[in-house]
């Protein structure tokens, strides 16, 4: 939908180093100064990796298909819902 500013990628860095050592969240990406997509990365214990956009309302993250999985008006709030999503063994166990 839009672009990433460079204060919004400040943010996201900002966000995921003031987590605790060990939190499932391990890291992310970004390709460019302005870009349309941010990968978030989580552990190997529960790997996924998401594709973070933004949307006319807020943000969103999706899943590995890019269905959308999670949405929130602000990057706090989304980004703590990268917890919450189950991992890719999870997933599996369901079928």
């Amino acid at each position: 939908m839009g672009c990433f500013t460079p204060s919004e990628l400040e943010e996201i860095d900002r966000l995921w180093r003031d987590l605790p050592v060990g939190h499932m969240w391990t890291g992310w990406a970004a390709s460019g100064r302005e870009p349309d997509q941010i990968w978030i990365f989580r552990t190997r214990a529960h790997w996924r990796r998401f594709p973070l956009s933004k949307s006319k309302t807020g943000f969103v993250i999706a899943d590995e298909r890019g269905r959308p999985v999670a949405r929130a008006k602000s990057l706090r709030a989304l980004l703590q819902k990268v917890e919450s999503l189950p991992g890719l063994e999870t997933l599996r166990e369901d079928r």
